[in-house]
C-alpha cells in the first residue's frame, strides 16, 4: 500500500502516517510550480518514474479540493489507471475560503463523485475539516489543522490495518459494487455516540471496526450487547450493517464506522 499526499494538506497528513509508504506530490516536489488550478491540471508530467509504484496495486490519494494543486488530481488519476485507488477528498471550512477556492473545491468534489460512481476509482472517502474540528476541539490558530490532520492520519492507518488483519469475532460484508462514496466516524463503544468525519446523506450500508482493550475483553459483559443494539438499530433504519472485533493492548476501546452510499452528495455546495 502507498499513500500519496497531493498538495500541502496531503503532505501534512502523510507526515503523520506511520508504517505505510507515503509520497508527497506538490508544486516544486514531483510537480512543477504553477499559479492556477488550470495550470496544474495541464502541467502534470508522466509520474511513473517519480512515484516508483512498481507492482504496488493499493493506492490512497489524499487531496484538499480547495487548493490550486488539486487541479492536478484528475490527470494524476489517469496515470493510476489499473490500480486500486482510494481517494480521500477533504473539504475546507467555507469561511476560510475565497470565492475562487470554493469554486475549485466544488469542481473537484463533484468530478470525483462521478469518477467513483462510474468505477474509475475504487472509492471516494469524503472528509470535512469543519466537521472534524467540531469534535476534536478548538485550538489556537497556529495549531488549527494539527488535530484535524491527526484524526485523518489515524483513521487511514487504523482502517487499513483492520482491513489487512482478520477480526477475532464478527464478520464484515462486502459492500455493494455501487457503494463507492463513503465516510467514517470514530466512537467509544461504551458510549452511545459517534463523531462523524463528514455528514453523509443517504447512508445505505455500514461496517463497524471495533478495537477492544484487554479490560473490556475480560470485564465488560455489556459490550457485545451494545454492539448488537447498534447493528439492530441500523438494520431497523434500512441500513445493512456488519461488524468485526479486534483485540488491542492500548487500554482504550474505540470503533470506526464506515458509512457507504451510492448517492451523490451536495453538502455545503448546494
Amino acid at each position: 500500500m502507498v499513500v500519496i499526499g497531493l498538495g500541502n494538506a496531503g503532505a501534512e497528513i502523510c507526515s503523520k502516517i506511520g508504517h505505510i509508504r507515503t509520497i508527497v506530490v506538490d508544486g516544486g516536489k514531483n510537480l512543477p510550480e504553477c499559479k492556477t488550478h488550470e495550470e496544474y491540471e495541464a502541467s502534470v508530467p508522466k509520474m511513473a518514474n517519480k512515484l516508483k509504484l512498481g507492482k504496488e496495486q493499493d493506492i490512497w490519494l489524499i487531496v484538499a479540493g480547495a487548493g490550486k494543486v488539486s487541479g492536478a488530481t484528475l490527470t494524476l488519476l489517469e496515470q493510476l489507471k489499473g490500480k486500486n485507488v482510494n481517494v480521500v477528498h477533504i473539504t475546507s471550512d467555507p469561511v476560510l475560503l475565497t470565492k475562487t477556492q470554493k469554486k475549485q473545491e466544488k469542481v473537484v468534489f463533484s468530478v470525483l463523485q462521478e469518477f467513483a460512481r462510474s468505477g474509475l476509482i475504487d472509492s471516494l472517502w469524503l472528509l470535512s475539516n469543519q466537521q472534524i474540528q467540531s469534535w476534536v476541539g478548538e485550538d489556537s490558530i497556529g495549531a488549527y489543522y494539527d488535530k484535524i490532520n491527526d484524526a485523518i492520519a489515524n483513521f487511514i492507518s487504523n482502517v487499513c490495518w483492520f482491513q489487512n488483519n482478520p477480526p477475532f469475532m464478527g464478520s464484515l460484508f462486502e459492500p455493494k459494487e455501487i457503494s463507492r462514496i463513503k465516510t467514517v466516524s470514530l466512537g467509544d463503544p461504551n458510549k452511545n455516540e459517534e463523531n462523524l468525519y463528514f455528514l453523509l446523506d443517504n447512508t445505505t450500508e455500514t461496517c463497524y471496526y471495533y478495537s477492544v482493550s484487554e479490560e473490556d475483553q475480560e470485564d465488560n459483559p455489556q459490550l457485545l450487547k451494545s454492539i448488537r443494539a447498534r447493528i439492530t438499530n441500523d438494520e431497523e433504519s434500512g441500513i445493512e450493517a456488519s461488524f468485526g472485533i479486534w483485540k488491542n493492548t492500548s487500554g482504550l476501546s474505540y470503533f470506526y464506522s464506515i458509512k457507504y452510499t451510492h448517492y451523490i452528495q451536495g453538502g455545503q455546495y448546494e
